[in-house]
């Protein structure tokens, strides 16, 4: 059995994978890394009992802000082309597409 940290981060790096196959956030780029922090309540007999996510840490590595296009980072796309995002609209992005989908499906 996997420590739940160790289990969540793991969650998290599979979906920041998926997202950048599935073209969804193309301007991501392999080797991101996570780590997971949670809040537990100790019990009397020594038990823990998980409270809360407390902290969610990504770090990947990312084409260009405002500058890289999607037809020269992403090989083989024949599709109509864009321009990578912004830091800021990348943040929000890996929030909502990454962190957030992926503590929706979780259960403390």
């Amino acid at each position: 059995c996997m420590p739940l940290t160790h289990s969540v981060a793991t969650r998290l790096g599979k979906k920041l994978t998926d997202v950048r196959k599935s073209g969804l956030l193309w301007w991501l780029r392999p080797d991101g890394k996570t780590q997971v922090t949670i809040e537990y309540l100790q019990h009397a007999d020594g038990s823990v009992e998980p409270q809360k996510i407390h902290t969610v840490v990504i770090s990947t590595q990312h084409a260009e802000p405002l500058k890289a296009t999607r037809s020269k980072e992403c090989a083989g796309y024949t599709g109509p082309d864009a321009t990578a995002p912004s830091m800021e609209e990348m943040n929000k992005l890996i929030t909502e597409e990454v962190v957030k989908s992926t503590l929706r499906e979780i259960k403390l």
